[in-house]
């Protein structure tokens, strides 16, 4: 497993997060790289791709976590990919409140039932409104 940071000098300025924002069309050969020897190959962030799964250890803390929360943040998902889309109703049938802050209702939002709050809007306006002290 290589540790190094994939964010190299190539990226700065890349990637808005804004829809219409055009691509980042980085030379291949300004990517970052793994420098141990004999490897040569791209680094990637540490996410988790369409079509792979979570290491077994990973899944089983964020269970455990998911277990000992007395709050649940749900923040920016389609709450469509398993199994993060089932946290969030897990842990409101648990009696725990379970804030979404989304653009827009999610297949998890009906399931939260009295324990669900949802916050409608960019996460970047929301969140910081909902946060404020009374």
């Amino acid at each position: 497993v290589n540790r190094d940071s994939p964010i190299c000098e190539a990226l700065r300025g890349k990637g808005a997060p804004e829809p219409d924002s055009k691509g980042a069309n980085i030379p291949r050969e300004n990517l970052p790289r793994c420098k141990k020897p004999g490897c040569g190959g791209l680094l990637r962030p540490h996410v988790i791709w369409f079509g792979e799964s979570l290491e077994e250890r990973v899944l089983d803390a964020a269970f455990q976590e998911l277990d000992d929360c007395d709050l649940c943040l749900v923040v920016g998902t389609s709450s469509i990919v398993y199994p993060a889309a089932m946290f969030a109703p897990q842990v409101a049938a648990r009696g725990v409140p379970v804030a979404e802050f989304n653009l827009e209702t999610t297949p998890a939002t009906q399931q939260l039932g009295g324990h669900g709050f949802f916050f409608s809007g960019p996460c970047g306006s929301t969140i910081p409104e909902a946060l404020k002290p009374f």
